[in-house]
């Protein structure tokens, strides 16, 4: 086991380099109201690349619940509004028209995220009747206490 040893880390291997780390969140939709709800906690200062994958299409009521992902104060950072409408079963979301089952890495927003700022899907217009996605954070930490978990 090669390079740095992280204690506060997931207990997931560590492979050197960027994205020594991987927390996963599966998110289900259903009826629930509008509102923030964090799928990773963050502590101290990390990088990272989040990879949402569509695992069971999202179905709305009159095709209007709209969804994004980011942290308090800037909730569509990481993945900008779309309605929910738009994700089918396989699709990666990472613009606001997710329609493929391949994309390019460079497509994937790699950001810093300081100071404990937890990670959060926001349901801005809630009528979701079903759906799940799979969120894939990879992720290294910058700070000795930098961590990441899925909640």
């Amino acid at each position: 086991m090669g390079g740095f040893y992280f204690p506060n880390a997931n207990p997931f291997a560590y492979t050197g380099g960027f994205g020594s780390y991987k927390a996963i969140r599966d998110y289900t939709f259903n009826a629930t109201a509008t509102g923030a709800y964090a799928i990773f906690t963050v502590t101290g200062d990390v990088i990272v690349r989040l990879i949402p994958v569509c695992t069971t299409a999202v179905v709305t009521v009159g095709n209007v619940g709209t969804i994004s992902v980011g942290i308090a104060g800037n909730v569509a950072f990481l993945n900008p509004v779309i309605v929910g409408d738009l994700l089918a079963a396989r699709e990666i979301w990472h613009d606001a028209t997710p329609d493929s089952e391949i994309e390019l890495l460079s497509t994937m927003k790699e950001v810093i995220i300081t100071d404990g700022n937890d990670i959060q899907i926001d349901l801005l217009v809630a009528a979701f009747t079903s759906g799940v996605i799979r969120f894939y954070c990879i992720w290294t930490p910058l700070s000795a206490d930098g961590s990441v978990i899925a909640t």
